[in-house]
């Protein structure tokens, strides 16, 4: 767990205007530039990009939180943030070539976004 608080600060940058507190007071997120937080972590850490049907399916679990913001998450796109050896992990919300805002995210919520797919389905109904 000390791993993923690790990450989860180095993420934020210690900057305490893309927290969800402060998304919400302030209703635009401040946000960092993808590249310069890479350069941040170790080879122990992986970022994966979720696809189209991954990011609405974690937008989904944003909107209907309680402990977050109202309204859609602060980008249009997203990572997925794991350490190697930590279960749990974190969302990235990012919007082009920036990050702009954070989720932590447990075991399971990991499971079932690997679980979803492009969320397109194809002739025969089966998720492509």
């Amino acid at each position: 767990m000390l791993r993923i608080a690790v990450i989860f600060a180095l993420i934020l940058g210690f900057n305490p205007t893309i927290t969800h507190a402060a998304l919400a007071r302030n209703k635009t997120p401040s946000c960092k530039p993808l590249i310069k937080l890479r350069a941040d972590f170790d080879a122990y850490t992986h970022f994966t990009e979720l696809t189209p049907g991954q990011f609405h399916f974690v937008e989904g679990i944003y909107v209907g939180s309680p402990s977050t913001p109202d309204g859609l998450p602060p980008g249009d796109g997203a990572l997925l943030a794991t350490h190697d050896g930590v279960k749990s992990g974190i969302i990235l919300w990012t919007r082009g070539p920036l990050a702009c805002g954070t989720i932590a995210i447990n075991e399971q919520l990991i499971k079932l976004i690997a679980d979803v797919k492009t969320g397109a389905i194809d002739a025969d109904g089966k998720e492509l």
